[in-house]
């Protein structure tokens, strides 16, 4: 009765722990005056108009800053609402994944606490970013594989749900894939999850994650396939130059993201392979499969930190089945206060960095800035219409000048579609419009082609720290149409 006792207080403090971390989180959002990164912006942009496919990006965050927009509103805290809401489930998703395997609330809130800390998540509540829904996707998934993996008999609704998460964690990032090479190397490895996983099951399993991905397929046939295409453009195999220094920096970048002393830990695990269990060696693969396949792709391209985010969660799992003993109390408190120093850093970074000279948002501070120009310029216009040849700036001035409502263009100086507003805009609509034209340069000769007059109406620079930004506006009389 007493361990039943200190079992149900540990849930109660774990609880109690996440959803401080959560308002704290929700609060310091709402406090902070950091600007939308021009990634966000294109977000929001794309949440203006729901589709089931955008030029770089699966829909899933657009479809939640659509959502977020609609019962909050439209200010960056508004647009990054759901960032910390969604960690705090998936670390409630971990809670009882732990659960399945351990029994025990203390392991449990061992997991969601260190999956909830990491420094990656922590700096990631501040910003709206395809990570979040498939972190969420991938905690969901983890949990419904734990409890097919570990029941004697399964039914084929836990198929059938395990479908429709891998589809929408697909929908969110095509990097939630990884999962399915953790599935096949482990199949491979031990009989009794090669009978549930490569069977008639797995049919039910693919049919259905089809299903909910035939929309996004079909959406990208109608455009060429420009998602996909994109994604493999980022991997570089066009352009083969190895570069044996990207893999190590990648694997230093995952100490940053998931924490140094539990990665440490992980790493360390890994050297015993042999002395773990079916279950750990099982863990271990799903959390080390992306991280391996992306070290490799990094021989070839970069790889950012965060690709590898879709196995945090079997991470976080894995640490907490092996440290389920209690003689491994000393490891569980140095994890857990290893997470939160690095936390109230980041946090302390964030708000009072640019006191020691150090803002990780240097370079998104001037959207504002840049937005009262173009907005002043807009306003002393008639029948103007607003161009850019930069895509983060156009994203950009897309969110801070919402309030104008002329005809916007991303301008596209070839026949090639290099972005989501080369798909979807086109310059020959602003015929007979006068144009406002921002750029970091000047007007090509094809602009200047296809207008009666032009005229430079401002330089100016935009200076944040170090951070020199050089803009000109330029007015174009009576458009033509190509």
């Amino acid at each position: 009765m007493v361990v039943s006792k200190h079992n149900l207080l540990y849930l109660y403090a774990t609880f109690i722990f996440l959803i401080f971390v959560l308002i704290f989180r929700i609060y310091l959002n709402y406090i902070s005056d950091i600007p939308l990164h021009f990634d966000e912006a294109q977000y929001w942009g794309w949440s203006k108009n729901l589709e089931w496919g955008y030029y770089s990006k699966p829909p899933m965050l657009a479809w939640l800053i659509r959502l977020n927009n609609y019962y909050c509103g439209e200010t960056e805290f508004c647009i990054r609402l759901s960032t910390p809401i969604l960690y705090f489930i998936s670390s409630i998703f971990v809670f009882l994944s732990v659960k399945i395997l351990t029994k025990s609330n203390l392991s449990s809130g061992f997991g969601a606490t260190v999956f909830n800390l990491m420094p990656g998540i922590t700096f990631s509540t501040f910003i709206s970013n395809t990570d979040v829904p498939l972190i969420f996707f991938s905690s969901l998934f983890s949990f419904i594989f734990l409890k097919i993996y570990t029941s004697k008999s399964t039914s084929y609704f836990n198929y059938i749900f395990l479908g429709i998460v891998f589809g929408l964690g697909f929908l969110s990032k095509y990097a939630m894939t990884y999962l399915l090479f953790s599935i096949f190397i482990i199949s491979l490895l031990f009989t009794g999850i090669k009978e549930k996983f490569l069977n008639k099951n797995s049919l039910i399993f693919f049919l259905t994650f089809l299903l909910i991905i035939i929309p996004h397929l079909f959406w990208n046939y109608n455009n060429g396939f420009v998602t996909f295409n994109h994604t493999a453009e980022n991997t570089n195999f066009k352009h083969i130059n190895l570069n044996f220094k990207e893999p190590f920096l990648f694997l230093f970048s995952q100490f940053i993201v998931f924490g140094i002393y539990p990665f440490y830990l992980i790493l360390r695990l890994t050297v015993k392979l042999k002395s773990l269990d079916e279950q750990n060696i099982v863990l271990l693969i799903f959390f080390l499969t992306p991280i391996l396949l992306i070290s490799i792709l990094s021989l070839f391209s970069r790889a950012n930190a965060n690709w590898a985010a879709v196995s945090f969660p079997f991470g976080c799992i894995l640490l907490s089945n092996i440290f389920y003993s209690k003689g491994f109390l000393k490891k569980r408190s140095l994890s857990i206060i290893s997470q939160i120093s690095l936390s109230l850093l980041i946090i302390i970074l964030i708000f009072y960095g640019k006191n020691f000279g150090f803002d990780p948002f240097t370079k998104i501070r001037h959207g504002k800035e840049l937005a009262k120009y173009v907005s002043l310029e807009l306003k002393a216009i008639e029948n103007v219409a607003f161009m850019a040849d930069d895509r983060e700036d156009f994203a950009l001035m897309l969110y801070y000048v919402k309030d104008f409502k002329g005809k916007r263009v991303k301008w596209n100086g070839d026949i090639k579609v290099d972005d989501h507003y080369e798909l979807t805009t086109d310059a020959n609509k602003l015929a007979n419009n006068n144009i406002l034209f921002l750029t970091r340069t000047m007007p090509t000769q094809e602009m200047l082609d296809r207008v009666t007059s032009y005229k430079l109406l401002k330089s100016f620079q935009i200076i944040n720290k170090s951070k020199v930004k050089n803009y000109n506006l330029y007015l174009f009389k009576k458009w033509k149409a190509k």
